[in-house]
């Protein structure tokens, strides 16, 4: 059985424990599943056992205990998302917010990867058993472009462009605040948070991640000033667009971890889209461009800005 530990930043004052482990934890469990953990005595606060509707405090030490699978049978299943492109060696897709990569605790069943298994024919062996065809992936409320490869070999060549940074990774987000510059380069290296073991932060001695962005879009409105950005990636650090915007003043809307007002504005997901992927065919070396629609999510609140911009 493994256990995982948390402990709670002081904005988190107050939160449901089962809000807060949910947002709190990358392997995107549902807050169904913490409850039935909490019920089984699987997750404590300080060493005791506490009831659903335990709300958090500063400091408190959580602890979860997540126990192993029945089995560790992928089954395929008819989950949707749309197919952008294929061929033998690849397939482009759009992955839906909502929708978690791949399997985990908590999160076994209805993930992107048991779609792939039921629509693709073949899939890569090198992420594993549960990673079957997964080169990168996206967090589970962003939506966006992803590539995944079809045989062991392509996997390895799309994975060698992203170590040497050859892809092309454009992302839209829109943010609490606007940036100093219209166009600005963010280098701050990044690593685990030295207290909060959950969340990424800018740290010295991290890991160099560099995010670039453009402002696409301003809104003034009565309940404060909001922008749109265009966001190109140079690395691809874990919560890196998520963690570089909040550590400049300017939080994604509705980031969960990294925003102190995530629950203020009641929209599904955070909004953060990977809009763009552009890459080298693995086998033909032909160089492919894919990109999606905003988002309806995204779209719908850039409308509300527009008419709240407009009335102020």
């Amino acid at each position: 059985m493994e256990n995982i530990e948390l402990k709670v930043p002081e904005e988190s004052q107050g939160d449901r424990i089962d809000c807060f482990c949910a947002a709190a934890l990358e392997l995107d469990f549902s807050r169904n599943f913490i409850q039935k953990l909490i019920r089984k005595s699987n997750i404590t606060v300080n060493g005791k056992a506490i009831r659903p509707n335990y709300r958090v405090k500063p400091d408190d030490c959580i602890v979860i205990r997540l126990p192993e699978p029945d089995s560790l049978d992928i089954v395929p299943e008819d989950v949707p998302f749309d197919i952008l492109y294929e061929d033998d060696d690849i397939a482009v897709i759009n992955k839906p917010a909502g929708l978690v990569v791949h399997p985990g605790p908590g999160n076994w069943t209805g993930t992107l990867v048991n779609g792939l298994m039921f629509r693709l024919k073949n899939l890569s062996s090198v992420g594993g058993i549960i990673r079957p065809g997964i080169v990168h992936r996206l967090d589970k409320d962003t939506e966006g472009v992803m590539v995944v490869a079809k045989n062991d070999l392509a996997h390895q060549k799309l994975s060698e462009q992203f170590t040497e940074r050859k892809v092309e990774k454009i992302y839209e987000a829109i943010v609490l605040g606007k940036p100093r510059e219209a166009h600005g380069i963010i280098d701050r290296p990044i690593g685990r948070h030295p207290v909060y073991r959950h969340k990424m932060t800018v740290l010295e001695g991290g890991r160099d991640a560099v995010t670039e962005f453009i402002v696409r879009k301003i809104w003034n409105t009565p309940e404060g000033v909001f922008s749109l950005l265009e966001i190109l990636l140079h690395t691809g650090r874990t919560h890196q667009i998520r963690v570089h915007l909040s550590s400049m003043g300017i939080p994604i809307v509705a980031d969960p971890m990294y925003s102190k007002k995530h629950d203020r504005f009641k929209v599904p997901y955070l909004l953060l889209s990977s809009r763009k992927l552009a890459f080298f065919h693995p086998a033909t070396g032909e160089r492919m461009s894919f990109e999606i629609p905003r988002p309806g999510h995204i779209a719908d609140f850039a409308d509300k800005l527009e008419l709240r911009s407009a009335a102020v």
